[in-house]
């Protein structure tokens, strides 16, 4: 794939040339090992025990990442904007089927790249694994946040951050995806909503 195939989400760019130092030969190197990939709204991009072999960077759309448990609830993860890196990273390292499913709320266009080119990237090019680390630690570090806000806040003030965190994706979540991450039931986001609505 080359840069006049797709028009490349700013944050890709910048996030190789500017912070990792790519060259522009180094950049090119990179962009022919994807290729894109469109995905319909509601369909899945990946299921739990599939074996995740590509890395996808969203370029355009909305997913969420989500896992049942034992009750056959699902229990969302997270969902992806533009920007962002889709699928299920440790089947990606490990080979092992993994347990997330990804569904796509948008159309949806990947940047995608496979394993082994993707290994043999790193070889050629050092500084994508300086990358690696730089994404595991923020992955890590925004699991550990998450885990923090469902022990600690309560379903109010973790409704509140996430409105100033991430006020778009009440335009772009259906709101009973948007209540299941949070972690309470629909009706009770519903209540939520208008009572605060009348404070403000």
């Amino acid at each position: 794939m080359n840069g006049s195939e797709v028009s490349i989400f700013p944050g890709f760019i910048n996030l190789f040339k500017g912070t990792f130092g790519f060259t522009d030969e180094e950049f090119s190197d990179l962009l022919s090992c994807f290729h894109i990939k469109h995905i319909r709204k509601k369909e899945f991009y990946l299921r739990a025990g599939d074996i995740t072999r590509v890395r996808s960077y969203l370029n355009k759309g909305c997913t969420r990442s989500f896992v049942v448990d034992e009750h056959g609830h699902e229990r969302i993860l997270f969902f992806a904007l533009e920007d962002w890196w889709i699928g299920d990273f440790e089947s990606f390292y490990s080979g092992n089927p993994g347990t997330n499913y990804v569904q796509a709320l948008e159309d949806c266009e990947l940047l995608v790249i496979t394993k082994e080119d993707f290994l043999k990237l790193e070889e050629r090019i050092p500084k994508l694994k300086q990358w690696y680390a730089f994404k595991m630690g923020r992955t890590a570090a925004a699991s550990l946040k998450r885990i923090e806000e469902i022990k600690t806040l309560t379903p109010e003030e973790r409704y509140l951050k996430l409105l100033k965190k991430q006020p778009n994706l009440f335009q772009r979540v259906p709101l009973q995806y948007i209540a299941a991450y949070l972690n309470i039931e629909p009706p009770s986001l519903s209540r939520m909503r208008k009572r605060l609505s009348k404070k403000s």
